[in-house]
C-alpha cells in the first residue's frame, strides 16, 4: 500500500518537524536573543519563553543577562616615576543593551568582546597609572586611581552595550630583575622619610618644651609678685594693728621691744657684763630680789 504513496507525502512528516524544530526556540531567565533576518536585525526578546522565527530564514543569536567576570592579561607599565610595573585585573560587566553589542562588537560574541574589553581596560590602566609613583600604589591614594580607571572604563564601554560593574586591580608586581634595586630605593626613601619626620618632632618638642619653660617663668613671676603683694599688705596690716595697739600703753611696748631684744641677743652659754644702773637692763635688774 506505501508503494502507492507518492514520495514527498512518506517524508512530510519529517519536513513538519524539521521545520517546528527551526522555527522554534526558548529564551530562559539568564539570557536575552536577537532575531536576524540575512544578517539585518529585526527584533529582540528579552522576556523568558518560548518564541518564533522563520526557519531557514532568521537566526537567532543569545546574550547573557547575567553579570559576567573576565581577568585580563597582564599589563606592563611605565609609572611616572619611571618605574616598570606589570599589573593584573580583573572585571565584572553586563550586557545591558543587546542591540548596541551585535551592531558595536565584531565579531558580536563574548570572545570578541574580550577582546575590546581587554583594549579598553589596557588604555585606561596605563593613562591613569602612568601618571602617578610607584609608592601610589601602596598609599590610600590607590583607591581614587582605581574609581578614575572605573570611571573611565565605563563611559568607553557604555556604547558598546555594556554596563561595567567593577575593575579592580588583584596584583601589582615589579618585573624579577629590578625588584631588588627598586625594593632597596623604596627602603631608602623610606629611611630619609623618617629621620626627616623624627628631626621635625624632636623640633617640635624643643618648640613646646621652650613655651612650657617660658610660661612656667611667668606663672612663678606672677605668683610670687602676687604672694609678695599679699605679704607687704599683710605686714602693713599687722604694722598698723601693733602701732594701734601699742599707741594704747607706751610702757607696754616698750617692755615687749627690750624683751624681744632680750631674746635675740642673749642665747644660751653667752654673758655679758653690764652696769646694774643700765637703762636696757632695768627690766632683768626688777626681777632680782632686794637687799
Amino acid at each position: 500500500m506505501l508503494r502507492h504513496i507518492p514520495i514527498w507525502l512518506r517524508y512530510l512528516p519529517v519536513l513538519v518537524l524539521i521545520l517546528l524544530g527551526d522555527s522554534l526556540f526558548i529564551v530562559n531567565q539568564t539570557t536575552q536573543a536577537i532575531v536576524l533576518r540575512f544578517g539585518e536585525y529585526r527584533r529582540i526578546h528579552t522576556e523568558p519563553g518560548l518564541k518564533i522565527k522563520i526557519p531557514f530564514i532568521e537566526e537567532v543569536l543569545f546574550y547573557e543577562t547575567r553579570i559576567l567576570d573576565h581577568d585580563l592579561p597582564p599589563i606592563e607599565l611605565l609609572t611616572q616615576d619611571k618605574k616598570r610595573l606589570w599589573v593584573n585585573t580583573y572585571t565584572r560587566y553586563r550586557i545591558s543593551d543587546p542591540l548596541k553589542f551585535f551592531q558595536s562588537v565584531t565579531p558580536a560574541s563574548e570572545s570578541g568582546l574580550h577582546v575590546r574589553l581587554e583594549a579598553i581596560i589596557s588604555s585606561s590602566v596605563r593613562n591613569v597609572l602612568g601618571k602617578v609613583e610607584l609608592g601610589t600604589m601602596l598609599r590610600k591614594e590607590r583607591s581614587d586611581n582605581m574609581h578614575q580607571i572605573l570611571e573611565e572604563v565605563r563611559t568607553i564601554a557604555e556604547p558598546l552595550g555594556i554596563k561595567i560593574i567593577d575593575v579592580r586591580i588583584i596584583r601589582a608586581e615589579l618585573p624579577t630583575e629590578n625588584r631588588n634595586a627598586v625594593f632597596a630605593r623604596m627602603n631608602s626613601e623610606l629611611v630619609r622619610f623618617a629621620k626627616e619626620s623624627r628631626a621635625k618632632g624632636e623640633e617640635a618638642a624643643i618648640g613646646i618644651r621652650a613655651k612650657a619653660d617660658k610660661d612656667k617663668t611667668i606663672i612663678l613671676a606672677e605668683a610670687n609678685k602676687k604672694s609678695e603683694e599679699i605679704r607687704g599688705g599683710g605686714d602693713a596690716k599687722a604694722i598698723e594693728i601693733a602701732a594701734e595697739a601699742f599707741g594704747v600703753d607706751p610702757e607696754f611696748y616698750e617692755f615687749y621691744r627690750t624683751i624681744e631684744s632680750y631674746r635675740q641677743s642673749i642665747k644660751p652659754g653667752s654673758s655679758f657684763l653690764l652696769s646694774t644702773n643700765n637703762e636696757y637692763t632695768k627690766h632683768l635688774t626688777n626681777c632680782l630680789p632686794k637687799k
